[in-house]
C-alpha cells in the first residue's frame, strides 16, 4: 500500500509539472527507473501512456477555451503518432542500457539548451 501511495504522488507531481511545461514526463521516467526499478523500455512505455492521458486532459481544456488551431492539431497528431510508432520500433531493438544512456543524454542536452536559451517570455519582459 505504501508503494502505491508514492506512485500516485509521483504521478500527480509529474502530471502537474508536465502541465506547467517543465517536462514532468521525463521526471516520471527517472522515478520509474530509479525508485521502482522498472526497465528503461517499460518506463518509457508507461510514460507514453501517461502522457497521452495528460495531453488528452489538456486538449479538452484548450478545446473548451477555443484555443485550438485544428489544422495544426491534425498535423501534429498525425506526425506525433508516426514518430511515436517509429521511436517505439527503434527502442524495441536497442538494449536497455543503451536506451537509458540515450535517454539520459537527451535530458542533459535539453536541460543545457533550456538553461542557456531561457524563455521567450522572460526575454520579452527585459526589453
Amino acid at each position: 500500500m505504501k508503494i502505491i501511495v508514492w506512485d500516485i504522488v509521483a504521478a500527480f507531481f509529474a502530471a502537474a509539472l508536465s502541465g506547467m511545461g517543465v517536462g514532468g514526463g521525463g521526471l516520471f521516467v527517472v522515478y520509474l527507473t530509479l525508485a521502482r526499478d522498472v526497465g528503461q523500455y517499460d518506463a518509457q512505455r508507461i510514460n507514453l501512456i501517461f502522457f497521452i492521458a495528460a495531453s488528452g486532459a489538456s486538449l479538452i481544456i484548450h478545446f473548451l477555451r477555443r484555443k485550438i488551431n485544428f489544422l495544426a492539431f491534425l498535423i501534429f497528431a498525425v506526425m506525433g503518432s508516426v514518430g511515436a510508432i517509429a521511436g517505439s520500433l527503434i527502442a524495441a531493438r536497442v538494449s536497455g542500457g543503451a536506451l537509458r544512456y540515450i535517454f539520459g543524454a537527451f535530458l542533459i542536452t535539453c536541460s543545457i539548451i533550456s538553461l542557456f536559451k531561457g524563455s521567450k517570455k522572460a526575454g520579452a519582459h527585459e526589453k
